[in-house]
């Protein structure tokens, strides 16, 4: 490397030998010593130009003529460069270069950080025009699905806003019931069906089943069968089948009304007392099964007109009419086509007459004399 121009070491002048010989001293030992200092320093700033690093060594040589003055800023000046503003005077040459060479490398880093955080702009700002277009990318991929998601949601929304309005409506004091109506009733009064429903009044009216209606109608024998409907928003009809009526049966507390099915429906009343008596029957035996597929089958005007059934033995049914005559039945088998036949015979015979009409064997029935 080239040694700028001032940097040349000062040292002293020599010695004469007849002056070392003869034991001389300089006139001004001061003046040497600190010549010998600055000897030295000018040496070490060498010693650290020559070190440098490679940027310094434009520094140098572009601050090499800065004694120069006023002839070095109109060279920067035609070279196109800013001009080089004079330096404070006092200290060396290489001081001074040292001085601009930092200043130049503070101005470097500056400019350095300025370019990075343009850099570091731009690369955010293309983060995020690619970032936006990924999203859009995939907004329009997704575009169908979330179509199908959004209308699933509105679905599940609308059946959970209309479950909660119906949940509020079933437990609302308006859906209530407020009105029980009893329908079908002819022996049975409605007021005793309405009474066994009475705890069922202010319950949600949604919540009425017919299994609770049936629980309630326990307690009323005379009621074989029933229906329950709901009329919005408090009103509920109960539809009632009544048993039948169809025998009267001796017991221990007296005379009891019973269906076909032996369910005894009360004691006997001015609408019962015509019905017939089971003579030696009792309700749950073989000949009680016999004797109600006649009860069942014989119409409504025949059980008025018979007086008693007796049945000794399930195939040998007999039944005694009020106006003396007997019908010998035999056993439950035909017994539809036998109440048939019944029903036309009495129809051609005299009730005055006592005779025997035996439809044992429908096909051939057989009217004789008692």
């Amino acid at each position: 490397m080239r040694r700028p121009d001032g940097f040349e070491p000062i040292e002293p002048e020599p010695r004469a030998p007849e002056a070392e010989e003869a034991g001389e001293r300089p006139a001004d030992l001061a003046e040497l010593v600190r010549a010998r200092r600055e000897a030295l320093r000018r040496e070490a700033l060498e010693r650290e130009a020559a070190e440098a690093v490679p940027q310094r060594r434009w520094a140098l040589s572009a601050y090499s003529d800065l004694d120069e003055g006023e002839g070095a800023e109109a060279a920067g000046t035609a070279r196109g460069t800013a001009p080089v503003e004079p330096l404070i005077e006092g200290g060396s040459h290489a001081q001074r270069v040292d001085k601009a060479w930092r200043e130049a490398e503070r101005e470097q880093r500056r400019a350095e950080r300025v370019e990075a955080r343009s850099a570091a702009r731009t690369a955010r700002a293309a983060k995020r025009a690619r970032v936006r277009r990924e999203r859009a990318e995939v907004r329009r991929f997704t575009a169908a699905r979330r179509r199908q998601l959004r209308t699933a949601l509105l679905a599940v929304g609308g059946l959970a806003v209309a479950l909660a309005v119906l949940v509020g409506l079933v437990w609302s004091p308006l859906m209530s019931v407020r009105e029980v109506r009893v329908e079908g009733t002819e022996r049975l009064g409605a007021a005793a069906v309405q009474q066994a429903l009475a705890d069922s009044m202010g319950q949600p009216i949604a919540t009425v089943t017919e299994e609770g209606v049936a629980e309630r109608l326990r307690s009323i024998p005379q009621i074989e069968s029933f229906r329950v409907d709901i009329v919005p928003p408090s009103t509920v009809i109960v539809r009632i089948v009544e048993r039948e009526p169809a025998a009267i049966v001796r017991g221990e507390a007296g005379e009891a009304v019973i269906d076909a099915a032996g369910v005894v429906l009360g004691g006997v009343d001015e609408s019962t007392a015509a019905l017939p008596r089971l003579d030696g029957v009792a309700v749950g035996t073989e000949e009680f099964e016999a004797a109600a597929t006649v009860l069942v089958s014989v119409p409504r005007s025949v059980l008025e007109a018979t007086a008693t059934i007796a049945a000794p033995t399930p195939s040998d049914i007999r039944l005694s009419l009020h106006s003396g005559q007997t019908v010998l039945w035999g056993g439950a088998d035909e017994s539809q086509l036998k109440a048939d036949v019944l029903a036309a015979l009495l129809e051609t015979q005299d009730p005055a007459l006592a005779v025997v009409l035996d439809v044992s064997a429908p096909e051939t029935p057989v009217v004789r004399g008692s």
